[in-house]
């Protein structure tokens, strides 16, 4: 990783840590902060891929970068710890119950509930194998992302009980990835 990367980093986390509110607006904040670092080092994961000796596809799309490109990588020296971290245990129980019970949808098209797409990731997320698990919740940091940013994702207060879990779950995500990418 380059020290320009290293800087922005830094100075996204600071930036992240300075967002001390627990309104509705930094918590939204934070979430969206956190993408930023998260978008800027996934980006940086082929490469480390490579240097590894490890199979890249050569045409990635975003998605898969943000999901499934990230698990290979944490995955090669068993890193996926950030789906079976204690401290997050709680948040990924209460995202299963918010999917399960339809109280929010992930995967949207053009603002409209894909349930069916809901249903694979929720299978994934209560599967017992690791990388499927890990790539069903990177799927749901990802989609809640891309459901804020294109306007699927209404500023409401009920929204929180989602934010607020997936923000905890970014936050050990960016620092696995991080410690993989720099060492």
């Amino acid at each position: 990783m380059n020290q320009n990367l290293r800087q922005f980093y830094n100075n996204w986390q600071t930036k992240v840590n300075s967002i001390n509110g627990d309104d509705l607006g930094s918590i939204y904040d934070r979430y969206i902060t956190l993408f930023v670092i998260y978008n800027s080092l996934y980006n940086q994961v082929p490469t480390k891929l490579i240097s590894l000796n490890q199979f890249v596809p050569s045409r990635l799309y975003d998605n898969k970068m943000a999901t499934e490109i990230v698990v290979q990588l944490l995955d090669h020296k068993n890193q996926l710890s950030f789906i079976s971290n204690s401290q997050i245990n709680n948040d990924v129980s209460s995202i299963i119950d918010l999917i399960d019970r339809e109280v929010f949808h992930i995967k949207l098209q053009n603002g409209k509930s894909q349930r069916n797409e809901d249903l694979k990731i929720l299978t994934d997320l209560r599967s017992n194998n690791i990388n499927k698990k890990s790539i069903a919740m990177l799927k749901i940091i990802y989609n809640v992302r891309c459901n804020i940013f294109h306007g699927s994702k209404d500023f409401q207060e009920y929204q929180r009980q989602l934010i607020e879990p997936l923000t905890n779950i970014l936050t050990i995500v960016i620092s696995d990835l991080y410690n993989e990418l720099t060492n």
